[in-house]
């Protein structure tokens, strides 16, 4: 039995070296494997925090550079109709009920949004524009012709002589306005033929007069008008924090022939929650100023330049702290809700903001 023990025992003792871990050992190795784990953890953590910051900003460009440059573009066009220099020349409109008396003073307009009365005595009080623009934000209204694939082919008998053209006719419908002119004169009038005929009539009958103010040749150029409005709205959506998602929308007159004027509106971009306008006015002295729509003494006719400002958000939670930063933008500083005596506000959550700012040149003003 002795001897069965002992074999028994060296069966069961384990070579040098084979030993297991002691509790020491075992604890050591764990803690080392939870820093391992929660600088893994770390790193990702970060790294998708960095991934979703640098997502959000890019997305807060792309918005702001599509917005400036969408109004850009209009302000830059204000005022055109043709090689005709509209400081100089007076478009003659005989269009009945037409966008504007006097395109000289309706080219560029400009409100600031005290309340939802900013747009009583315009075209647009009581429409959805007077009550849906944002409080604290500014409206911008541009009128401009608009070039088309359409040539004068004739109208040299007389002034109410109807109007030869050749193109995309389609593009247009009995009634449309059209603005015709060369480098002396300028018409508004409304087409009383049918347009794929290739000859535009004047008639009284949705005109005021038969007659323009010249007889154009070949060298004259045909345009459609277009009356538009840039203003900044709440889309009626959240985001996923619940959260007023905003943005640029663009007002676009319908010019039909009826008293009340009708409106088209569209959603350009999402994110811009402020639209802020300075109006640089020309004044007597050649010296240009820069002010606010509602600034006494300002005259639309005069101004030549426009400064942008706008303020772009993300609709993603990327922060960690409350957003209480000031945006300055042209005329108008933009402050944290919470901010005492703040006139414009914007909300103190987690979204990352930046702010977008241009000058523009009003090139038929230049």
């Amino acid at each position: 039995m002795a001897m069965m023990s002992n074999r028994f025992k060296e069966r069961l003792t384990l070579p040098a070296g084979a030993r297991g871990l002691t509790m020491v050992e075992l604890m050591v190795a764990l803690a080392l494997s939870a820093i391992l784990v929660i600088g893994v953890i770390t790193v990702y953590l970060d790294s998708n925090r960095s991934s979703r910051l640098s997502a959000s900003l890019a997305r807060i460009q792309e918005t702001g550079r599509i917005a400036a440059d969408i109004v850009t573009r209009e302000v830059r066009m204000a005022g055109f109709q043709g090689c005709a220099d509209p400081s100089t020349i007076a478009m003659n409109i005989i269009a009945d009920n037409p966008p504007t008396l006097d395109f000289g003073l309706t080219t560029i307009r400009g409100w600031e949004v005290a309340d939802a009365t900013w747009a009583d005595g315009t075209e647009f009080d009581g429409t959805a524009i007077e009550a849906n623009a944002v409080v604290g934000s500014d409206v911008l209204a541009i009128q401009r012709g608009n070039t088309v694939p359409i040539t004068v082919t004739g109208n040299m008998h007389a002034t109410n002589a109807n109007v030869q053209v050749a193109g995309d006719l389609a593009l247009f419908q009995q009634n449309d306005v059209v603005l015709i002119s060369d480098c002396e004169n300028a018409d508004l009038f409304r087409i009383t033929s049918d347009p794929e005929s290739g000859t535009w009539a004047h008639a009284n009958d949705v005109n005021e007069g038969n007659r323009l103010s010249q007889l154009y040749d070949t060298s004259a150029q045909i345009m459609s008008f277009t009356s538009t409005v840039y203003f900044v709205a709440d889309t009626g959506r959240d985001d996923i924090n619940g959260n007023p998602v905003f943005a640029l929308y663009r007002q676009s007159d319908n010019l039909a022939n009826s008293a009340a004027s009708t409106f088209t509106i569209e959603e350009l971009v999402e994110g811009v929650e402020s639209l802020q306008l300075l109006f640089g006015e020309r004044l007597a002295t050649d010296n240009i100023r820069y002010v606010t729509a509602d600034t006494a003494g300002l005259d639309m006719s005069n101004v030549v330049a426009v400064k942008l400002g706008l303020l772009v958000s993300d609709a993603e939670r990327v922060q960690d702290t409350a957003d209480q930063f000031d945006y300055i933008l042209p005329g108008q500083t933009i402050e944290p809700a919470s901010a005492a005596g703040a006139t414009v506000t914007h909300p103190e959550d987690f979204r990352l903001r930046r702010t977008f700012e241009t000058a523009i040149n009003l090139r038929n003003r230049n």
